[in-house]
């Protein structure tokens, strides 16, 4: 084993070490997404004798990440301005730097009658930007097809879009995500929310928990081995000086 597959170790280690911590971090982060790690081994060779490849390092490797898309639990939280999507598919919101797709669907009124995210974030319908100007003696109700009103006046109907491929969705803070493929990967889709509801979290707590111990141990391993390399090399170094 040589020096490098112990420092590939620890790096490897150290990055799912930052994923789990910003997991467990936002576990009660209303529509907060996982994030995954994914490992293979890489494997070098050297020609020996008779030209048969024999192996000279092996390695573990970082080679990708992912976001877990599966669905949380739903909180009934009886805010009339909440709506927890059921199935697939995403809130569309206006922030200022674009358009971005969350699951958290705490959502408020802002100053102006407009419909936000706890960030602040313009939440979109169909018509655009939602807003409510709410009267005295009008309540706000939303169906399950998205379709909000106040009163007996329809007032927009809440944007959800859904994607052919995810794996085009990256974090983009806050909840929320960014589509880095095309416009063609959205589909508008046929849809039903839950008012006074919300989407938790999907971060398992007890299962990050078990990783992070894994993974720390793993680190600690690598480290000793790391730190073994170096007594014996001190130890080889000083026995060449006889």
């Amino acid at each position: 084993m040589s020096n490098y597959v112990t420092v590939a170790g620890k790096y490897v280690n150290e990055k799912r070490l930052d994923m789990i911590a910003n997991n467990l971090a936002n576990s009660l982060t209303a529509g907060f997404k996982a994030s995954r790690t994914v490992f293979d081994v890489v494997t070098t060779t050297d020609d020996g004798s008779g030209g048969q490849a024999l192996l000279k390092n092996a390695y573990v490797n970082l080679s990708d990440t992912y976001i877990d898309f599966s669905d949380a639990s739903v909180v009934e939280s009886g805010a009339l301005l909440d709506l927890a999507i059921m199935g697939n598919g995403f809130f569309s919101v206006m922030t200022r730097d674009g358009v971005r797709y969350t699951r958290n669907g705490q959502f408020m009124l802002d100053k102006t009658g407009r419909l936000v995210t706890v960030s602040g974030d313009t939440v979109m319908g169909k018509g655009g930007e939602i807003t409510i100007n709410v009267t005295d003696g009008k309540s706000i109700s939303i169906e399950n097809d998205g379709s909000i009103f106040l009163g007996k006046d329809l007032v927009d109907v809440v944007k959800v879009t859904e994607f052919k491929n995810t794996s085009d969705l990256k974090p983009a803070g806050k909840s929320n995500f960014i589509n880095t493929g095309n416009d063609s990967g959205e589909i508008p889709k046929v849809y039903s929310v839950r008012q006074g509801s919300y989407e938790a979290s999907n971060v398992n707590v007890v299962l990050e928990m078990v990783d992070l111990i894994q993974t720390m141990r793993a680190f600690e391993c690598y480290t000793k081995i790391d730190q073994m390399f170096g007594d014996v090399n001190d130890k080889l170094t000083a026995l060449a000086k006889f």
